[in-house]
């Protein structure tokens, strides 16, 4: 009797995440060339970091060997990311979660669930949509930012620079408190405006505003570090792309 393998601790959040399947030819841990030249690509115009690497098989074979062959898969994935861009996987969690119950060959595959380039998502938005800088970190209750910071906000720079009729609203959000007597929340969407209009970007194609934690992504008071972080966020509203 085959034996079902439930990973319940994958975060149900990452049905929302981007993402790309990567697949495997039968009873194979390694990707074929033409899979392999698809990642890189991918991984070139699209993928900003990956936050989990899923292996799966299909329902052929015996329970225990699918599972140990879904890890396989999962870790040569990870590895050969890794030989490509050893920074876009380093926080990447790997798992191989067994097989899954038809013998669809589509089921032979990795699935790598990641955050998407801001140049992407800007360059598929709409007015009035909103977009979560990645990775902008701030020093706690300042409106500091941190070293590593520096690539988002660089990748923001050359994405108006690329797009001279781009204009953006910046606006800030807090956690953890209703409260934002000091507007934090407003001078560190500044602080975002500052970086830009100081490397060239005109006043007149950005805005900026705080919103304090009136606009939280999850209810107060935040019940995880999880939560706190995405409430803690900025985001750039798109104003016009033409």
């Amino acid at each position: 009797m085959k034996l079902l393998f439930f990973f319940l601790f994958i975060p149900l959040c990452l049905a929302a995440q981007d993402s790309l399947a990567v697949r495997f030819n039968f009873n194979s841990d390694q990707l074929t060339t033409r899979e392999v030249n698809r990642l890189k690509k991918y991984l070139k115009t699209s993928i900003y970091s990956i936050d989990q690497i899923v292996g799966s098989t299909d329902s052929l074979g015996v329970d225990i060997y699918n599972l140990d062959l879904s890890q396989r898969r999962a870790q040569n994935v990870k590895k050969l990311l890794d030989s490509l861009n050893p920074q876009v996987a380093i926080r990447a969690s790997v798992i191989g979660k067994g097989e899954v119950l038809s013998a669809n060959h589509l089921d032979r595959k990795v699935v790598i669930y990641f955050q998407q380039k801001l140049s992407e998502k800007i360059k598929m938005a709409k007015f009035g949509d909103k977009i979560k800088i990645n990775q902008l970190n701030f020093e706690p209750g300042l409106d500091q930012l941190l070293p590593e910071t520096l690539p988002s906000l660089s990748e923001l720079l050359t994405t108006m620079v690329e797009n001279p009729n781009l204009k953006l609203a910046i606006e800030g959000h807090i956690c953890c408190d209703t409260s934002d007597e000091l507007n934090l929340s407003g001078m560190r969407a500044k602080a975002v405006y500052n970086y830009l209009v100081n490397n060239g970007i005109s006043k007149k194609r950005l805005s900026h505003k705080g919103f304090g934690s009136s606009r939280p992504i999850f209810p107060l008071p935040e019940k995880t570090e999880a939560e706190r972080i995405s409430n803690r966020r900025v985001e750039v509203r798109i104003l016009s792309k033409q």
